[in-house]
């Protein structure tokens, strides 16, 4: 089996007072970034992994989180992981 390169983009929903904390938390995850965060607990966050059941891992994990309310699945991609040493044109 080939291997994969899985990108997902998440909403991660915290109790406002624990978003600093979380997104701390998050910071120091492998293969997470997180691209935004509102003072009402909202965040914008993507997860790459080597397979989906990793993803899902990830997410658990997050979700596990002291202050994390809820995380949402909104994008995922998958493709084979040669495909991110080929050239755009």
């Amino acid at each position: 089996m080939a291997a994969e390169s899985h990108i997902a983009g998440i909403i991660v929903h915290t109790s406002p007072a624990s978003t600093a904390q979380v997104r701390a938390q998050l910071a120091v995850l492998p293969r997470t970034l997180v691209h935004a965060a509102e003072s009402d607990g909202r965040m914008i966050v993507t997860l790459e992994a080597e397979s989906a059941p990793r993803i899902l891992d990830a997410m658990d994990a997050i979700r596990a989180l002291p202050g994390v309310h809820n995380v949402a699945l909104v994008y995922q991609h998958a493709e084979p992981a040669t495909a991110m040493d080929e050239e755009l044109q």
